[in-house]
C-alpha cells in the first residue's frame, strides 16, 4: 500500500480524525502576486464535504485570518492564520494573548520596509497583520534582489526585534513567540481530542507542523513543487506532485467516507 492511501484509510477508519492544511502551495498555486492566491476549482466544494464527515478540516497559514476567510469561507472548515496566531470564530478573531505587546513592532517595520521597497520592480511587501513579508519572485533578477533585501531585513530584526522565517523566494518578519504551526497544530488535536490527524504543506513554515503531526502518531502529506525547500522535500509521509495532484487525493478521500 502507498502512502498516500495509508494516510487515507486512517482517516478513514477512526471516528476522531482530522484533516489541517496549509493554503499557499497546498489547495491553491503558488502564484507571482501573492494576492492571486485562490482555491483550485472544486476544492471548496470537496472540503465543505469533507468538513461534514471528518471531526476537524481546518486551513493552518502564515496569512491572516481575513486572507483566509475571503477565499475559503467553507461552512464547517476552521481557519486559523498567522501561524495559528489568530483563530476565525464565530464572535470574531481571536488572538492569541502574547501577540499585544508585538502588534507595534511588526506596524513600525512594516512601515520601514514599504519606504525602502515600494516601487522597487518585482519586489512586493506584504502586509500580514501579525508579520510582515518581502516576496521577490517576480523581480527580474531574483539573486540581486535578494542581495538588496537582505542587509535591510537584518537591520529591522536588529531594530524591532522580529524573528526571521525564510521561505520560497520571501523573507517574513514574525513576532519572536513560541508560536508556530507545531504549537498550532497540537491545540487542534487537544481541542478536539483527535484520535488520528494528518497535516498537509509545502514549505519550511510547515515543518513544526509535521513535527507535530508525527509525534501525535499522525501523518504528514507534502506538496511537492519546483522551489521545494531541500529539509521540506525530505520529510517522509505521503508526497504530492503539486495542488492538482493533492486535490485528487482529497477527492479519493472524500469519495471513501
Amino acid at each position: 500500500m502507498d502512502s498516500a492511501t495509508a494516510v487515507l484509510q486512517a482517516l478513514v477508519s477512526n471516528e476522531n480524525a482530522g484533516l489541517v492544511m496549509d493554503f499557499d502551495g497546498v489547495l491553491s498555486r503558488i502564484t507571482d502576486d501573492p494576492d492571486a492566491s485562490e482555491l483550485l476549482p472544486g476544492t471548496e466544494e470537496i472540503l465543505a464535504s469533507l468538513a461534514t464527515k471528518l471531526s476537524v478540516v481546518a486551513l493552518l497559514s502564515g496569512r491572516p485570518v481575513s486572507f483566509l476567510a475571503a477565499r475559503a469561507a467553507i461552512p464547517g472548515v476552521e481557519l486559523y492564520g498567522s501561524y495559528g496566531l489568530e483563530h476565525l470564530t464565530d464572535h470574531g478573531i481571536e488572538v492569541v494573548h502574547e501577540v499585544r505587546e508585538w502588534t507595534t513592532a511588526v506596524k513600525e517595520a512594516t512601515d520601514v520596509l514599504h519606504r525602502a521597497l515600494d516601487g522597487m520592480d518585482g519586489i512586493h511587501v506584504e502586509d500580514k497583520s501579525l508579520a510582515v513579508a518581502v516576496h521577490w519572485r517576480r523581480a527580474p533578477n531574483r539573486g540581486s534582489a535578494m542581495k538588496l533585501i537582505a542587509p535591510l531585513i537584518r537591520e529591522v530584526i536588529d531594530v524591532h526585534g522580529l524573528r526571521h522565517e525564510p521561505g520560497k523566494f520571501v523573507e517574513e518578519l514574525r513576532m519572536p513567540l513560541e508560536q508556530d504551526k507545531g504549537t498550532a497544530l497540537r491545540r487542534i488535536i487537544n481541542t478536539s481530542n483527535l484520535q488520528t490527524v494528518a497535516y498537509a504543506g509545502d514549505d519550511r513554515g510547515d515543518l513544526p507542523a509535521f513535527e507535530a503531526a508525527t509525534e501525535a502518531g499522525g501523518y504528514t502529506l507534502v506538496i511537492d513543487g519546483p522551489d521545494i525547500a531541500p529539509e521540506v522535500s525530505e520529510i517522509s509521509g505521503a508526497h504530492f506532485n503539486g495542488p492538482e495532484n493533492f486535490q485528487y487525493w482529497l477527492r479519493r478521500l472524500n469519495d471513501a467516507i
